[in-house]
Formats: C-alpha cells, sequence, structure tokens
C-alpha cells in the first residue's frame, strides 16, 4: 500500500510504523501532514494511538484504516475530529488524501455510507469462517497474546520453557488453522476477535 500512495511526486513518507506505540514516540519529531494508520496495530491498537494524537494535535488529519466494516470503531471514530476511517485500499486512501483533505472533492460521507451498507454475503461468508475455525485452546490464545504483546518467538519461548522452533512451529500451525499467512495477521486477528484482553 505504502509503494502505491508513493507513486505521487508529492508525496513524502515521513514515518513507517510496526505498532502504535512506535507511532507515538515519533510524532513529535517531524510536523506531519496527514497520518495513515491501521486500526488493528500491535502492541498499541490505532486507535488509541489516534486518542493520543487527538490530545496535543486536532488539527492534522487522520486516516485509519481496517479490513472490514467495524460498526463499533465507526461509531468511536465519528467523534474524534478529522478522522476519516475507511477500508484497507490504497485507491481509497489515496481519494481521501487528493479529494477531501486536499481539494474537498471526494464525497466522504456518501462513501462511509456506502461501505457501512457492505454486502449481506460478506458477512455471512466471515461468518461461516469463524464458525470453521473452532474454539481455539488456551495455549493457542495464549501464544496469540504474547505475539500482540509483541514478544519475539525466542522471548515467548522463554516464557513457555519450549524452544524457538517449537514456538515457530505452533504459530504456523494456528496461522494454517485461522487460515491466515504471517505473525501480523494473527495478531490483527488476535485484536480484531477480542482475544487480546480475553483473561487466562
Amino acid at each position: 500500500m505504502i509503494k502505491t500512495l508513493m507513486e505521487n511526486p508529492f508525496y513524502m513518507l515521513l514515518n513507517d510504523c510496526n505498532n502504535g506505540h512506535e507511532l507515538v514516540n515519533r510524532i513529535y519529531r517531524r510536523q506531519e501532514d496527514v497520518f495513515i494508520i491501521e486500526l488493528f496495530m500491535p502492541v498499541l491498537s490505532g486507535i488509541e494511538a489516534i486518542k493520543y494524537i487527538r490530545k496535543s494535535n486536532s488539527e492534522t488529519p487522520i486516516i485509519t484504516y481496517s479490513g472490514t466494516y467495524q460498526e463499533d470503531m465507526a461509531e468511536i471514530l465519528s467523534k474524534i475530529p478529522n478522522t476519516f476511517y475507511c477500508q484497507k485500499k490504497s485507491s481509497v486512501i489515496k481519494d481521501i488524501v487528493k479529494g477531501q483533505i486536499a481539494s474537498n472533492t471526494f464525497d466522504y460521507e456518501a462513501y462511509s455510507r456506502e461501505w457501512e451498507q457492505q454486502p449481506l454475503a460478506v458477512q455471512e461468508y466471515m461468518d461461516r469462517q469463524k464458525k470453521s475455525q473452532g474454539e481455539l485452546s488456551s495455549t493457542e490464545i495464549q501464544l496469540m497474546k504474547f505475539c500482540y504483546e509483541g514478544f519475539s518467538n525466542k522471548e515467548i519461548g522463554e516464557k513457555l520453557n519450549l524452544s524457538t522452533r517449537t514456538i515457530d512451529t505452533y504459530i504456523n500451525r494456528l496461522t494454517e488453522k485461522l487460515g491466515l499467512k504471517t505473525k501480523l495477521h494473527l495478531i490483527r486477528f488476535c485484536v480484531e476477535n477480542g482475544y487480546y484482553n480475553s483473561s487466562m
């Protein structure tokens, strides 16, 4: 996505952060024209990072995105000034940057309503997929939480008294079971499904 956005020679990337904590630690070093923040980031979520930014900066536009429309998040974000919530598509983000922030020609309200009414078939597919995942064991949930908290596979192994190789295998099996591709997708799944704050 960054590569697509950077095709415009007038755009300059000031910071590319891996998680929300990294983002809030860097924001005072430069003056950004716009923040583009993934809603479900590890360590410190996008929503928390946005709230943190807004404590001292209400002017700079924030575009935040997620793979699917999250009604509860949309409601929270609608109350935060100058914040645009959209789907994870570089073309949409480009339209918002160019048409809403730079020239006010993009109808964000109309886009938002349209996205909210995403096809029921997509939701039904997601529900079916969730059911097919079956129940996760307490170990699998604990493993996801450690990933979410930013621990490396080696550190997770030390916490669980297992080798790094065993943790690698567990994470690979868990991502396969959930139909995911990488550890980052696993972290996102953990956040989107509320496992990150479940008590063990």
